[in-house]
């Protein structure tokens, strides 16, 4: 088992404000919350716009972080502080649907074996020394020491009731319905590096820090460790194998007849 700090399970002061979430509203996260709500009561999101950053209307410009795709250097680089949050592609279409079809969007993808490496070691360690894993997945991953143990503690649950790094991809990308992706540009993480930093200069980014670092981790994972990864995040190699696809294609397809929604791949 991984070690643990004497406070690790110290009871809080106050009442932890998930729980409170989870007991009301049937969601952990706040994001979760306002998720639900955009598929229950789409109209009624739009009166919530005011909650889009001022900085990502400034440039036009909705980055869909997806966790432990290092993604958080960029959100800080394109918005500033305190705008660290994983939002789905939805909330952003339902909180100001103009602004969602006019705005540029990306997000970075990551190959699923990779991610889950990372995930695993970001669980087990609690998180990272800039961004620590919520205490109610501490609790709730405090028997997790191997990775059939991981698998199977995300196979018995759905998406909400997961911490953001151990959900799919595809979650916050895609149309639950539909799984087809609403994010207009898509980068493979390391596969697309020059692309993307084209495309971020055109957006007046230049280097990234590199912030929420955690040690690289390596994982051999079996036959049947990878079979049950692939089950998990089948929708996630599905869309990266059409990026993929896409990337291989002699010129940029446009938004209107790409299915991927125009994923950049070449830079410019």
């Amino acid at each position: 088992m991984r070690p643990t700090p004497p406070d690790r399970f110290a009871a809080p002061l106050w009442p932890d404000p998930k729980r409170i979430n989870r007991l009301l509203l049937g969601a952990w996260y706040e994001e979760d919350i306002y998720d639900r709500f955009c598929g229950a009561v789409p109209a009624a999101m739009r009166a919530f716009g005011r909650r889009i950053p001022a900085a990502m209307r400034a440039r036009n410009l909705i980055f869909v972080h997806v966790p432990r795709v290092a993604g958080t250097s960029i959100v800080r680089s394109l918005y500033g502080e305190g705008c660290i949050r994983h939002h789905s592609m939805r909330y952003f279409r339902a909180l100001d649907p103009a602004f969602a079809a006019a705005a540029e969007s990306f997000a970075l993808l990551r190959d699923p074996f990779d991610r889950l490496a990372s995930a695993f070691a970001f669980v087990r360690a609690g998180g990272t020394a800039t961004c620590r894993l919520s205490e109610v997945f501490v609790r709730q991953t405090a028997h997790i020491a191997t990775v059939d143990d991981y698998l199977s503690f995300l196979e018995e649950r759905g998406p909400l009731d997961l911490d953001f790094v151990m959900r799919p991809q595809s979650w916050f990308v895609c149309d639950l319905k539909t799984g087809a992706p609403l994010v207009k540009n898509l980068f493979l993480y390391r596969e697309d590096d020059a692309a993307l930093a084209a495309y971020l200069a055109r957006h007046g980014i230049g280097a990234l820090p590199w912030l929420n670092r955690s040690a690289r981790a390596h994982l051999m994972l079996t036959e049947r460790q990878r079979r049950r990864v692939e089950r998990l995040y089948a929708e996630a190699f599905g869309l990266i194998a059409q990026v993929r696809a896409a990337r291989a294609r002699p010129a940029r397809v446009s938004a209107a007849g790409n299915p991927l929604h125009a994923a950049w791949i070449a830079a410019e």
